[in-house]
C-alpha cells in the first residue's frame, strides 16, 4: 500500500507562512549583494537607476508571487491533500513563476544578443531555485524538529500516564483483595482523559484533565498546552474548534476568548487592566490569556462555582 509522508504542520500555519516569506526576502537581498547569480541577465544592478528601478519591480512582484502562493496554499490546505511531494511540487511552481517573470524582464527590457530565450530561462530557474531551497529548506527542517519535538514529548507524557493507570488498577486489585478482611480505603479513581482526534477522525493525543491548562486556537489548528515533567509541554493538532469542544463537554474546560480555552482548576486569579480581563494561571511560565468580554461572565460563574464546590 503506498503511503504519503505528511509535511510538518508548522509549515501551513499563519505563523510560519509569515515567517518564512519574510526570512526569504531577507536572505534573497542578503544573498544577492554577496552573489551575482544572473550572470546572463546584467540588468539586475543597483548602480544604474533604470535596472535598480526594474530590481525593485521585480522583487515587489516575486514577493507577491509568493504572497499569493502562500495565501492560496493556506486556504485550500483543508481540500488539498498537502504530502512532502506536493508542498515540494509547490515551491517548483513558485520558482518557475518567478523566473518566468525575471525571462519576460529580461527579453522586453534588457533584451541580449546572442544568448537564446530558453539559455535565459534555464539559467534564471536554476538561480531562482538556488536562492529559494535555502530558506525553504531551513525553516522546513526547522519545522519538522518543532513537529518531531512536540511528537516525542506527547508519547512520552501518554507513556508515563499508562504507567499511572497501571499502578492504579493495581491498587485497585489490591483493595479489593482486602475487602474480606477489612473495610477498603478509598480507591484511587482513574483520571479523566481527554481524547483529542484530527480532522481525519485520527486519535493524536489522549491527555489527563489534571495536566492540561489550556488551548490556543492558530488558524486551522489547536495548541495544546499541557504539563508533563514539571514544566508546559504543547502538541499542535490540526483539527476544527467545534470539534475540540464537543470532547471537552462536561470538563472544567471553558472558553474565555475566541481564540483560547482554559481549564478553571489551573486559574490562580482574574485581573482587569485597562477595562481589558486577563487570566493568570498557576504556572508562571504561562502568558496571561485573554478573556473577551462576551466571554466574561460566563468564566467568571464557572470559576466561582468550582471555589464553592
Amino acid at each position: 500500500m503506498k503511503t504519503h509522508l505528511e509535511i510538518p504542520k508548522f509549515l501551513v500555519s499563519r505563523r510560519y507562512i509569515s515567517a518564512v516569506i519574510a526570512f526569504i526576502v531577507l536572505f534573497s537581498v542578503g544573498f544577492m549583494l554577496i552573489y551575482r547569480p544572473f550572470a546572463l541577465a546584467v540588468w539586475f544592478s543597483t548602480e544604474d537607476m533604470l535596472c535598480f528601478s526594474f530590481t525593485i519591480l521585480f522583487y515587489i512582484l516575486a514577493i507577491t508571487i509568493l504572497v499569493c502562493s502562500r495565501a492560496l496554499m493556506y486556504a485550500i490546505q483543508d481540500r488539498l491533500n498537502l504530502t512532502a511531494a506536493t508542498y515540494v511540487w509547490w515551491m517548483m511552481g513558485e520558482n518557475v513563476l518567478i523566473s518566468l517573470l525575471y525571462t519576460l524582464i529580461t527579453v522586453w527590457v534588457f533584451p541580449i544578443a546572442d544568448v537564446s530565450l530558453p539559455e535565459i530561462a534555464t539559467r534564471a530557474l536554476m538561480c531562482v531555485t538556488l536562492i529559494l531551497a535555502i530558506p525553504n529548506g531551513l525553516v522546513s527542517f526547522y519545522a519538522a524538529y518543532r513537529t518531531k519535538c512536540e511528537e516525542l514529548e506527547a508519547t512520552q507524557y501518554q507513556l508515563q500516564r499508562l504507567g499511572e493507570e497501571y499502578r492504579i488498577l493495581q491498587s485497585s486489585k489490591e483493595h479489593e483483595l482486602r475487602a474480606a478482611e477489612a473495610r477498603p480505603a478509598t480507591v484511587p479513581t482513574a483520571p479523566k482523559m481527554i481524547h483529542l482526534y484530527d480532522n481525519s477522525g485520527t486519535l493524536r493525543l489522549t491527555i489527563n484533565i489534571d495536566a492540561l491548562y489550556y488551548m490556543e486556537s492558530e488558524d486551522n489548528y489547536i495548541k495544546v498546552y499541557y504539563k508533563h515533567n514539571d514544566k508546559i509541554a504543547s502538541y499542535m493538532l490540526r483539527c476544527r474548534t467545534r470539534t475540540v469542544e464537543q470532547s471537552l463537554e462536561g470538563t472544567n474546560m471553558v472558553r474565555c476568548h475566541r481564540s483560547y480555552i482554559v481549564n478553571i482548576e489551573k486559574i490562580r486569579f482574574l485581573q482587569e487592566e485597562r477595562r481589558l480581563h486577563f487570566i493568570a494561571l498557576d504556572d508562571e511560565s504561562i502568558k496571561r490569556i485573554p478573556v473577551s468580554r462576551s466571554y466574561y461572565d460566563s468564566v467568571v460563574a464557572s470559576f466561582d462555582k468550582l471555589r464553592r464546590a
